[in-house]
């Protein structure tokens, strides 16, 4: 499954490696994103998250292609906003009980219980 792909190793890597080749710019606006463990200076306030965007979408089919999957050529780091703007994502779009992953998935938000 192309969840699982995202969850490997390889493709961590890949991505974190990709993201600092491109000196963790967005390639679209040219806002600085955050990665993790690279450019923790960044006040938590200014960090902007970032994917890296498989220019041929990933399907059930080609995830598993390295050639698709993982190649530069295929790659693009973009910001969240502009991830967004790629699959027309409007960021008020979800109910309050989802969010957009670090690879802009839509996922079940994990709620905190306060006790009051």
């Amino acid at each position: 499954m192309r969840k699982d792909f995202y969850k490997s190793k390889a493709w961590k890597d890949n991505r974190k490696a990709f993201a600092l080749s491109r000196y963790c710019i967005c390639e679209r606006c040219g806002k600085a994103v955050y990665v993790s463990g690279i450019n923790d200076y960044l006040p938590k306030e200014n960090r902007l998250r970032y994917v890296v965007h498989h220019k041929e979408y990933l399907n059930e089919d080609n995830y598993i292609d390295d050639s698709v999957a993982l190649d530069w050529n295929n790659l693009e780091l973009l910001c969240i906003d502009c991830h967004n703007k790629e699959h027309n994502v409007r960021q008020d779009a979800t109910r309050c009980d989802l969010e957009f992953d670090d690879n802009g998935n839509l996922i079940q938000r994990k709620m905190i219980k306060r006790n009051l």
